[in-house]
């Protein structure tokens, strides 16, 4: 990738899922610090079906964000359970983008501390929402608990290398309004 499209996925393609993934989760264990949780008051049943149908939204988008951002950093699951590389597909003409195409940017090992979890949770959110299958059993995707502790390393691993090494602050991306 070159400069400028590295750059605009850094300030654009990236915190647009890290957004998408956090939104309404306690994050303030993660560097970014932060809760973004809004509650509108409802006073009418009309409102608040619109309110559900957003949270419904947000929730789906979340698990979809996950799973990219996990894909992002290099890992899934395999048939066995374990992490591991999460290649690039060849069905899009070698289109597709992992954190290792960018200055700084390598993959997390699926023998990391968190490559498991990242692994379970990609799981999850695929069969969560991604397939529809009638098991139930998959990997929980918590809202509470999985799911900001998978984002935490992600959101980590992102500034400790591509961020870094361009000299800016995933934060700053994500917690800005919108241009």
């Amino acid at each position: 990738m070159d400069a400028p499209e590295q750059k605009e996925w850094l300030e654009t393609h990236i915190p647009h899922r890290v957004r998408a993934a956090i939104a309404r989760l306690p994050m303030e264990n993660s560097i970014l610090r932060v809760t973004a949780t809004i509650d509108p008051q409802q006073p009418s049943e009309l409102e608040k079906i619109y309110w559900r149908c957003a949270t419904d939204s947000i929730w789906e988008g979340r698990l979809a964000a996950t799973r990219w951002l996990i894909e992002f950093v290099g890992i899934k699951q395999d048939e066995a359970g374990n992490p591991t590389v999460c290649k690039k597909s060849k069905r899009f003409g070698g289109k597709d983008v992992r954190i290792d195409d960018f200055d700084g940017g390598k993959c997390i090992s699926p023998s990391a501390p968190e490559a498991q979890l990242l692994a379970s949770v990609w799981k999850g959110c695929s069969q969560a929402s991604s397939h529809a299958t009638n098991e139930y059993s998959h990997p929980s995707v918590s809202d509470r608990k999985e799911l900001p502790e998978a984002l935490t390393p992600i959101v980590k691993h992102l500034q400790n290398t591509i961020y870094q090494k361009a000299g800016k602050n995933l934060r700053d991306y994500v917690l800005e309004p919108v241009r």
